[in-house]
C-alpha cells in the first residue's frame, strides 16, 4: 500500500483516536444535552459501555453501526464512564476498548502494516521505523519501554530484546501488543482527566442500570478473590483434581476442564502446573505452554472459560449426574455459591463481639 496516508485515514475513518477524528468531534461541540435527541448514539454507547463492564461480556455487532455512530458513540460512552465514577469501571472500560481495537487491528486484511505503523506514530507518539519480516517494526527503546511498561511477560523486556541502535525489533503480532497497551493507558488517561460528570436526567436510568452491571461484575470478582478448600470444590473438579495428583489418566477434554476450572477461581500458572506434575508424560514445556494457552497468555490471547456441566456431562465427567451439585449450569456457579457463602460466614464472624472479654 505504501505510505499514502490518505489511505491509511479512510481505513481508520471511524478510529476515535485519529486527529482529524477528533478534530471533527470537536468542530461539531456537541453537548451531553444535545445527545437527548440522538437515541441512536446514546444506544450505541450504553452498549459499549455494558459489553465493557458485564461479567460475561456479549460482543457488539459494531460493523451494523455506520462510521458516525461509531465516531460520536465513542465520547459518549466515555461520559456515562466517567458518570460511574469508578475506578474498577475505568480500568474495565480502557481494557475492552484497547482489546476490541487491537481486535479489529488483527483482522484487517489490508493495510495492516502501514496502519499499526500510523498508529503507534500518529495516535501514541512512538518513533517507529518499517522493515521486513520477520522484525517489520523498529521502535526506539524510550517509546518502547514506555508502552511496554505493563507487559509482564519475560519475552517483552528490553534485555530479551533484539536491539540496534536505540531501536527494538518489534513483530507485527507484538506491534498490535503495543498498540493495545497503549492505547489502553492512553483511554485510562483520557477517563482519569474527565473526573466525575453529574447525569443529567435522560441518562439517569441509564447510568442506574449501567451501576447495577458494575456491582454484578465487582462482586464477581469479589467472590473468585475468595480461595476455598480443594475438598469444597465441584465435585466433578476433586475428582479431576485427585485423579491428576494420584498421577491416573485423564482424558484431553479433562485436562482442560481442570485446568480452565483453577485458572479462574485464582490459582496461578505455577500451581496449575504442579497439580499435573505427576503425570507420567509430565513435560514441564508443554505443559507451560498447554496452562498459558488456556489462560490467554499464549496462542490466540483467549482466556478460556470452564465448561458447563451439560458440557461436561457430555464428556463423562459429571459426579453422579450433578445430584451433589444443586441444581447449577456450571462447575464455576457451584464454586462462586460456595464462596459467597464462605464470605458471608467469615464477615459474620468479623462482625461478632468476642466473648473472652478482649
Amino acid at each position: 500500500m505504501g505510505e499514502d496516508h490518505y489511505v491509511v485515514e479512510a481505513l481508520l475513518s471511524d478510529f476515535p483516536f485519529l486527529k482529524e477524528i477528533r478534530e471533527y468531534v470537536a468542530m461539531l461541540k456537541l453537548r451531553l444535552e444535545d445527545f437527548q435527541h440522538a437515541p441512536n448514539l446514546v444506544e450505541a454507547a450504553v452498549k459499549k459501555v455494558e459489553e465493557a463492564l458485564a461479567p460475561w461480556p456479549s460482543k457488539q455487532d459494531v460493523g451494523a453501526l455506520t462510521s458516525e455512530v461509531k465516531i460520536l458513540s465513542h465520547p459518549m460512552a466515555m461520559a456515562l464512564v466517567a458518570m460511574l465514577d469508578s475506578p474498577f469501571a475505568k480500568r474495565r472500560f480502557a481494557a475492552h476498548e484497547a482489546e476490541r481495537y487491537a481486535v479489529a487491528l488483527k483482522n484487517m486484511r489490508e493495510g495492516q502494516k502501514e496502519v499499526l505503523k500510523y498508529i503507534m506514530a500518529n495516535v501514541l507518539g512512538m518513533r517507529v521505523r518499517l522493515d521486513k519480516y520477520p522484525h517489520e517494526f523498529w521502535v526506539h527503546f524510550a517509546d518502547y519501554l514506555k508502552i511496554a511498561v505493563n507487559l509482564n511477560e519475560p519475552r517483552f523486556k528490553l534485555v530479551n530484546r533484539l536491539l540496534n541502535k536505540g531501536y527494538v525489533a518489534v513483530t507485527r503480532n507484538e506491534a498490535v501488543t503495543l498498540v493495545k497497551n497503549g492505547l489502553e493507558k492512553l483511554i485510562h488517561e483520557r477517563l482519569e482527566s474527565m473526573g466525575r460528570i453529574e447525569p443529567p436526567d435522560f441518562l439517569s436510568e441509564h447510568v442506574n442500570r449501567l451501576k447495577r452491571i458494575l456491582e454484578s461484575t465487582r462482586q464477581k470478582y469479589s467472590l473468585e478473590s475468595v480461595r476455598l478448600d480443594p475438598s469444597m470444590w465441584p465435585p466433578c473438579m476433586i475428582a479431576l483434581r485427585k485423579r491428576l495428583l494420584a498421577g491416573e489418566p485423564v482424558s484431553h477434554f479433562g485436562n482442560f476442564a481442570t485446568a480452565s476450572f483453577m485458572l479462574r477461581i485464582g490459582m496461578s500458572v505455577e500451581e496449575v502446573i504442579s497439580i499435573y506434575s505427576q503425570r507420567g508424560d509430565f513435560d514441564p514445556r508443554i505443559a507451560r505452554y498447554q496452562v498459558e494457552h488456556i489462560a490467554g497468555l499464549k496462542g490466540s490471547r483467549t482466556r478460556y472459560s470452564a465448561p458447563s456441566c451439560t458440557t461436561m456431562q457430555a464428556h463423562g465427567l459429571c459426579v453422579e449426574e450433578g445430584r451433589l451439585c444443586g441444581g447449577v449450569r456450571s462447575p464455576m456457579q457451584f464454586y462462586r455459591r460456595r464462596a459467597k457463602a464462605m464470605k458471608g460466614s467469615l464477615e459474620h464472624e468479623r462482625t461478632q463481639p468476642r466473648q473472652d472479654g478482649g
